[in-house]
């Protein structure tokens, strides 16, 4: 599974992401903001009950495109070496 990082963090390209909080966070906005964008269209999601579930790609590929996430994947060994760090 290709993962990118950012922020600090990493992610799973294609793992689910639940909740505004979480979605926001990648997107760098806060979680009113994320629900709000979710609730306007701006990226693809799915509900669980209440809770917004999408992914890091799907989140992303409105803000930055398909090339844009590519640029974002990091190899598994470059995280392995910013965890020793």
């Amino acid at each position: 599974m290709p993962q990118i990082r950012l922020r600090g963090k990493t992610y799973d390209l294609d793992a689910p992401l639940r909740g505004a909080k979480a979605i926001g966070e990648l997107r760098g906005t806060s979680e009113r903001e994320a629900f709000y964008a979710a609730e306007a269209n701006k990226f693809t999601y799915r509900k669980d009950g209440r809770t917004i579930v999408s992914t890091a790609r799907e989140i992303l590929t409105p803000l930055l495109g398909e090339a844009g996430v590519e640029r974002l994947v990091v190899c598994s060994q470059r995280i392995a070496d910013a965890r020793r760090d």
